[in-house]
């Protein structure tokens, strides 16, 4: 930090968590907390229940996205709004990696399955 003392405060926690249930991402949270984000990542490295709190609230925050998901995969979202599942799909996947993530991992072997041998020439 730099010196000045900082607008940290310990109600942030309880904050953050209720954006998260609202499915805000962090840049949202930081800006309903008027800060900026890197002000918002470096209050979770200085303050550990800060850092507990924003990982609770991102959790709520996807499960908000994917009961929205889930909603209007079967159908029952709300009449005035027509979900867009590209969209909603590129979100998961953009907003919660760890968990939505396309891996493709690809393996190269030899004939019958057999351990590929390199060889380099210099």
């Amino acid at each position: 930090m730099d010196g000045r003392p900082s607008k940290y405060k310990e109600k942030f926690c309880d904050q953050v968590i209720e954006y998260g249930k609202q499915g805000l991402s962090v840049t949202q949270m930081a800006l309903e907390l008027d800060i900026h984000k890197d002000t918002l990542y470096e209050w979770k490295k200085v303050y550990p229940e800060f850092s507990d709190a924003i990982k609770k609230a991102r959790d709520y925050s996807q499960a908000y996205w994917e009961n929205a998901l889930a909603k209007a995969a079967l159908g029952k979202n709300d009449a005035d709004t027509v979900p867009n599942a590209t969209l909603m799909i590129f979100q998961m996947k953009n907003r919660f990696p760890d968990e939505w993530r396309e891996k493709q991992v690809q393996e190269h072997v030899g004939k019958d399955d057999a351990t590929l041998e390199i060889k380099w020439q210099s």
